[in-house]
């Protein structure tokens, strides 16, 4: 099977979304999370046929069958994986690429990994600034910022006022002019080089493996452009990072991502002890850093200025992470504040009270809509009505719309009634036929290592655990497990966090046990790593208890010195035993 670079891979499936693909083929309709049809591969009265758009699979809960988009091209339309990939590369206008195992692809991966430790020696070097004479305009900025704490666990440093400082400093180290330019940290104009930060307190900008990829630079003093950030490079394209991304998916069962606009927001309130927020680095959010948070958790804190640019931003926000199936909810800054200012200003407490007080993303978007309108005026009140049921009646789920047409009704002092006719919902009372939750259709029970190997699959930031851990046979015993663990954790230690499409994409012969990862489900209230020690814990009980078991049975066959050595054993596994349980 042909393997391409994980570069146009992941370029692929982006433009090759698995509901769109299968939409063009099946008919899906929206079933909770997920989209549902009847199996194109077999007569059924009820859909069994389910699409994952967070997971980016599908999976048949009678015939068994699952995968990525590009396990569906190659079972519905009987291609080999190359065809399949070749349709879908057709379907999105990209050309073949060469093969992985390209002399050119080895010598950009080269490249690419030198480029990184030149960016590392320039953050370092940008960092000691700070420590030299010339660099106390830097350190005094950041104490006057409040955020002198956070200069060494954020790397922050100081660009010298000098047009040369970066250059001669890298060019010192052996590095190129070249390697500077492609890096984006020198600029060139009528044949001279310059340094692209200058007088600036610096933030250098990490992948969420922990490379530095760019950096960005504030003024410290009210000139313009207040900030300047690199621009896209070999290294780095903004659409697809988030700034500290690297530091906040390190901490332990994090269920939430606070979501800010710059880095000198986040590093306030790392100030304040807050350390899950990242940074979009701009407020145009993409589609690609919204699948990023998608990676480690399932909910999202947009929390951007509260001026009126900061509250668009956070209405163009919206959309673009439900798309990837996360919860949305906004915490409000009042009086046009900042979340540094406010940070400052309210402390841990102020922080804390605000968020708890976070609006869901429909409360946040009716509640911009009112404000457009008169509601001292009859008529104004019932146009905002129109358009706030317009809003509403495109929830998927019936429970939320009858909650927030309630929620209409209050505002408004129209009847409910009123407002369901509106939306082209019956008057009489509403019973809901909630979908058929999809756990109903499994029929099969799921060993504890299958469900640790479907957590990896969820969660990949948990197979960084794993990278270092022992052989993979020791973890799992299923043999196609152990082979794509192994590939994760080769993933891993080159800097690459696999998604769950991708993962399928590889292994398209194994489409169908990973396609099963559809029939797990995370325990509600328990965080990941907490549910995979859990899991871990059980299979390891399992295993020593199975030892013992063939011990026992040994034993009762032994004589002398080898009953001796049996009973020696088994006493070692009661005693592991004991300390797991």
């Amino acid at each position: 099977m042909a393997r391409f670079s994980e570069e146009w891979l992941a370029r692929l499936l982006e433009k090759s979304d698995i509901v769109d693909v299968i939409n063009e083929y099946v008919p899906l309709k929206r079933k909770g999370a997920n989209l549902w049809a009847n199996c194109p591969w077999h007569a059924e009265k009820n859909p069994s046929f389910s699409v994952s758009p967070s997971k980016q699979m599908f999976y048949c809960f009678s015939c068994k069958r699952g995968g990525g988009v590009i396990n569906f091209i190659m079972e519905h339309e009987k291609l080999s994986y190359m065809e399949a990939v070749t349709l879908l590369a057709d379907r999105a206008g990209m050309e073949m690429p060469e093969a992985q195992e390209d002399t050119g692809y080895q010598q950009r991966k080269e490249y690419r990994k030198r480029l990184y430790g030149m960016m590392r020696e320039l953050a370092l070097h940008y960092h000691q600034n700070l420590k030299t004479p010339e660099g106390q305009t830097g350190l005094e900025y950041l104490k006057k910022r409040k955020i002198l704490g956070q200069v060494n666990s954020y790397g922050l440093g100081f660009a010298l006022d000098r047009y040369d400082d970066a250059y001669q400093f890298l060019s010192k180290k052996g590095y190129s002019q070249k390697e500077m330019l492609d890096a984006g940290v020198i600029r060139q104009r009528d044949g001279r080089v310059y340094d692209f930060f200058r007088n600036r307190a610096i933030f250098p900008i990490q992948s969420h493996f922990g490379d530095v990829i760019a950096f960005g630079g504030r003024v410290m003093d009210d000139s313009n452009p207040k900030y300047l950030n690199s621009g896209e490079t070999y290294l780095f394209n903004k659409r697809y990072h988030l700034y500290a991304l690297n530091q906040v998916k390190k901490q332990r069962n994090l269920s939430n991502i606070i979501l800010m606009e710059g880095y000198m927001d986040v590093v306030a309130l790392a100030g304040i002890g807050v350390k899950n927020a990242v940074a979009s680095l701009g407020t145009a959010l993409t589609k690609e850093q919204a699948k990023l948070i998608k990676k480690f958790v399932n909910t999202v804190y947009l929390c951007y200025d509260g001026d009126d640019a900061g509250q668009n931003a956070s209405d163009r926000a919206i959309p673009i992470l439900q798309a990837e199936g996360l919860t949305v909810l906004v915490i409000e800054m009042p009086d046009g504040m900042d979340p540094d200012d406010y940070a400052k200003a309210y402390g841990p407490e102020g922080f804390a009270k605000a968020k708890s007080a976070a609006l869901s993303a429909m409360e946040f978007q009716l509640k911009r809509l009112q404000r457009q309108y008169d509601m001292q005026n009859a008529d104004q009140i019932v146009a905002y009505a129109t358009a706030a049921v317009g809003q509403i009646g495109k929830l998927e789920n019936e429970l939320e719309k009858e909650r927030y047409l309630r929620l209409l009704a209050g505002q408004t002092g129209l009847s409910i009634q009123s407002l369901q006719m509106q939306m082209g919902r019956k008057t009489e009372e509403t019973v809901h036929n909630l979908p058929e939750d999809e756990q109903n259709l499994v029929k099969t029970e799921i060993d504890d290592e299958s469900k640790l190997f479907y957590l990896l699959l969820e969660s990949p930031r948990l197979a960084e655990q794993f990278a270092d851990a022992p052989q993979e046979q020791e973890i799992f015993q299923n043999q196609v497990y152990q082979k794509i663990l192994s590939y994760m954790k080769e993933q891993i230690k080159r800097g690459i966090l696999p998604a769950y499409a991708e993962i399928i994409s590889v292994f398209p012969e194994d489409s169908a046990i990973l396609g099963k990862a559809m029939e797990v489900k995370m325990p509600i209230g328990v965080g990941a790593e907490d549910y995979a020690e859990t899991l871990m814990k059980k299979i390891c009980i399992a295993r020593l208890e199975e030892k013992k078991r063939r011990l026992q049975q040994q034993m009762a066959q032994s004589q002398d010195k080898e009953r001796t050595a049996v009973v020696r054993e088994i006493a070692q596994i009661n005693q592991a035993l004991h300390k797991l349980k």
